[in-house]
């Protein structure tokens, strides 16, 4: 069975790393605005060159010397080409494991080189590093050479795509191809937990069912890599998720998982404040920005406006929050915040779920106050009289 299994392994690596060799080749020929007959020869006929760089075979070392000679592809990025599939398992390896130690080690390796994977490496690399504007450099290039990426490329493109569409909170095409990774067949070390771990929060962002499916599947990755699965924060975003649709034996169930204790405290906190219990001896300090907005709230309402505008929370976030301290201040600003701000915003970024919220804030505060009809009537060119009368 060992025999077996180092014998797949290794037609694979030969599979993948002849498959960026063979785009290469053509890559150049065309550069150099070589035709196929151009660089044939008594021994490489046209067809077997074709071949070649359709990846259909597997040229002799004689023969790819000779034609990488032709296309002025040098012996060492024959050499890095023949590795570029170990090399790129690598970098998903440091991203895993946030490793930004080896950039300038793969920097050097990658001088010179112009090709799919060598771009793969750079957007995985400026991504752990969030570099986004050099992240989005490396993707525009490796989006002209899409049509000479292999399966297995395609897979880890999609990946890190939807990564940085999260990153740049575009979170319905991030969901989009982050799904689309997943539906790949090929295996890659810290890949799909690496992909599960951005569904999670993605779908946690845009309210989809299928977080329970993603957390699931994280869970049973953290059986393959042990330790170094770290949920802490995944668990507790979690437990935010469960004490806002109300699931108290979920909540509990996840906090029970979560052994950073500055999380836990700020999870309880949380779970204090939204279960409307008293709040005794709350440490401001020990709390991070996403559980202190809602505790000054309740507690310090002065210049929140600009604590809100000074956090490193996400838009969405920090709308939201707004909003709750104009509910809780005026509410007249709160309902021109919301139909002017809040629900086109979400609207625009597809938050499903948020926007859904907004709408039966609307329905259920604008529609009984008489002074509040002009909100209503705009409330009515919004969703149309049906929607009302389902959100109520």
């Amino acid at each position: 069975m060992e025999l077996k299994n180092e014998i797949i392994r290794r037609n694979k690596t030969i599979k993948y790393n002849y498959e960026a060799l063979g785009a290469e080749i053509k890559r150049h020929r065309l550069a150099l605005d070589l035709t196929l007959q151009s660089v044939a020869s008594d021994d490489c006929s046209v067809s077997y060159l074709c071949k070649i760089e359709r990846n259909q075979v597997k040229p002799s070392s004689k023969y790819l010397k000779e034609i990488c000679k032709k296309v002025n592809i040098s012996e060492e990025k024959i050499s890095y080409l023949l590795k570029s599939h170990d090399l790129l398992n690598e970098a998903i390896k440091y991203y895993f494991f946030t490793d930004v130690e080896k950039e300038k080690e793969y920097l050097i390796r990658l001088e010179g080189l112009d090709n799919y994977r060598s771009e793969l490496v750079r957007l995985i690399f400026n991504l752990n590093l969030g570099n986004l504007s050099s992240a989005l450099t490396a993707i525009n290039k490796i989006w002209r050479l899409v049509g000479s990426l292999s399966d297995f490329d395609l897979m880890i493109f999609s990946g890190f795509y939807g990564i940085y569409k999260f990153l740049t909170k575009e979170y319905v095409e991030a969901f989009d191809y982050l799904k689309l990774a997943l539906d790949f067949s090929f295996d890659v070390n810290y890949f799909k937990a690496i992909i599960l771990e951005v569904l999670v929060e993605v779908s946690l962002t845009i309210s989809s069912p299928r977080v329970y499916r993603y957390y699931n599947l994280l869970c049973l990755e953290k059986n393959k890599y042990g330790e170094n699965l770290n949920l802490d924060r995944i668990n507790y975003y979690m437990g935010l998720y469960y004490l806002k649709i109300k699931d108290e034996k979920m909540y509990q169930e996840t906090k029970l998982k979560i052994a950073d204790k500055n999380l836990i405290y700020n999870l309880e906190v949380m779970y204090q404040i939204t279960t409307k219990q008293k709040l005794n001896d709350i440490n401001e300090f020990n709390l991070n920005e996403l559980t202190l907005i809602p505790y000054l709230l309740i507690t310090n309402k002065e210049d929140l406006l600009n604590k809100i505008d000074k956090t490193k929370l996400k838009t969405e976030i920090k709308m939201y929050y707004k909003y709750l301290y104009y509910k809780s201040t005026d509410l007249d600003k709160a309902f021109e915040f919301l139909i002017d701000i809040c629900y086109p915003y979400v609207i625009l970024k597809s938050h499903l779920g948020l926007a859904k919220f907004y709408l039966k804030e609307v329905a259920k505060d604008i529609i009984r106050p008489a002074k509040y009809k002009r909100f209503y009537n705009m409330y009515l060119d919004l969703i149309g009289c049906e929607e009302i009368v389902e959100a109520l």
